[in-house]
């Protein structure tokens, strides 16, 4: 007979990051939902939809992001799928709101949608290179 365990084992209270990801998307996607039907504009609710937005962006992003690199890289670097998903949220909130002021063409989506593909080249080589230093 086994001896017994008189200490407890406690489990740690860490999520799954996909439940955080389909948690932001269903509260923005809710939320955005409830501001287009029941809510009447106003600077405030612009402010909202836009936070809203950004919100079910990141959250359905993630899990696609999250694929794509399993897919074609293996598992991803510690917050890197994070970091990308969050891009997407300020993309789209950021065309979201120059839509609003009538000031979104093609050319502007691309070269923001291109800055921030360098900004994220320009992290992933960083830190790989912190990594290559970390082995050496």
């Amino acid at each position: 007979m086994p001896p017994r365990r008189t200490e407890t084992i406690r489990k740690s209270l860490i999520i799954n990051p996909i439940v955080i990801a389909l948690l932001l998307a269903a509260a923005g996607w809710s939320g955005l939902a409830y501001l287009i039907f029941e809510v009447h504009p106003t600077p405030q609710t612009k402010a909202a939809f836009l936070g809203l937005w950004a919100c079910a962006l990141m959250g359905t992003a993630w899990p696609v992001l999250l694929a794509i690199h399993r897919r074609l890289r293996g598992e991803p670097p510690h917050g890197t799928v994070w970091r990308q998903s969050a891009w997407v949220a300020i993309l789209g909130a950021a065309c979201a709101w120059l839509q609003m002021n009538r000031w979104l063409n093609a050319g502007l989506v691309a070269v923001l949608a291109g800055v921030f593909v360098v900004i994220e080249l320009l992290l992933s080589l960083r830190a790989r290179q912190e990594d290559k230093r970390d082995d050496d």
